[in-house]
């Protein structure tokens, strides 16, 4: 992998998975389908006129879910697989309290996404866990599918701290959220990729800031951070983490309107979250997906 890289990752986390982590009811299944059917083709298109190639974190339920409603979305990630993208593993159900389990249980979890992406002709390299949260254990089990590597780590405690304040404030306003509170070794370690001999896979981090470790996804880069979009376009090796919803478009996708007001994305216009991720990727003048840095 070299020095001075770009790694490129999108989270196609849907809809359902922000409502559990703001602690609201569940989401009108008209928008089950919105960021596979209308956020991935916007960055399909995007990568697309830049050259840019991504690695894309599948949640298992929702191509299921969409195989069984006529496949719109199973469609354009065989595109993206056309397209020399990589589609890898976040899961089946998105549990964020997946290191709970019983090993078995994850197993059983992992593979039926696995399963899933392989019927769409992927071959399935690496995982990313739900809400980042994992341990030795749930690493094991996805060394036990045969992967490479690994993407959960995201070595930011200012991440961390700030989610235990979110937590705790919504502990007050009787609020509960689905994301874990436990889980702190999943936000401290190295920045750069390294292997863990312990479970034989590649630990790839989400890279973050040289200053407070702020973490370089899009909610913080493209969301409004000028610092962060800055150092991103300059730095020598960038994992850059995305999430469907970044590129989301809050006025026709019909996102609810109170998460439209607490996600932070969707209170900046589309296009301004388009332009500056095009003037990022364009700055970085390359982008690959986590399977290709490793075959460069």
């Amino acid at each position: 992998m070299s020095a001075q890289s770009t790694i490129v990752s999108v989270d196609l986390d849907d809809v359902a998975c922000y409502h559990a982590i703001h602690g609201l009811p569940a989401p009108a299944s008209a928008s089950a389908g919105v960021v596979l059917e209308r956020c991935l083709p916007r960055f399909l298109e995007l990568f697309e006129e830049l050259g840019v190639r991504a690695t894309f974190f599948v949640i298992g339920r929702d191509l299921q879910r969409d195989l069984a409603t006529g496949g719109r979305g199973a469609a354009l990630l065989r595109k993206a697989l056309a397209a020399g993208h990589e589609l890898a593993n976040h899961s089946f159900a998105h549990a964020y309290d997946m290191v709970t389990w019983t090993p078995a249980a994850i197993y059983d979890d992992l593979r039926r996404c696995d399963v899933l992406l392989r019927g769409l002709g992927a071959r399935p390299l690496g995982f990313r866990a739900p809400g980042y949260t994992h341990d030795a254990a749930l690493l094991q089990q996805v060394a036990a599918l045969g992967y490479r590597y690994d993407a959960s780590l995201l070595p930011s405690p200012s991440y961390y701290a700030g989610k235990l304040a979110v937590l705790g404030w919504m502990a007050v306003r009787g609020e509960r959220s689905r994301s874990l509170a436990r889980g702190w070794r999943s936000f401290i370690g190295p920045t750069r990729p390294h292997f863990m001999p312990e479970c034989g896979l590649w630990e790839v981090p989400v890279s973050v800031s040289t200053v407070l470790r702020l973490p370089m996804v899009g909610t913080f880069v493209i969301g409004g951070r000028a610092l962060l979009l800055r150092e991103a376009e300059t730095r020598p090796y960038l994992h850059l983490e995305l999430h469907g919803i970044d590129l989301a478009d809050p006025d026709s996708d019909g996102y609810d309107a109170v998460l439209r007001k607490r996600q932070p994305e969707l209170r900046v216009p589309l296009q301004l979250r388009l332009d500056r991720l095009r003037r990022l990727l364009t700055a970085r003048g390359t982008g690959t997906s986590i399977g290709g840095a490793f075959a460069s």
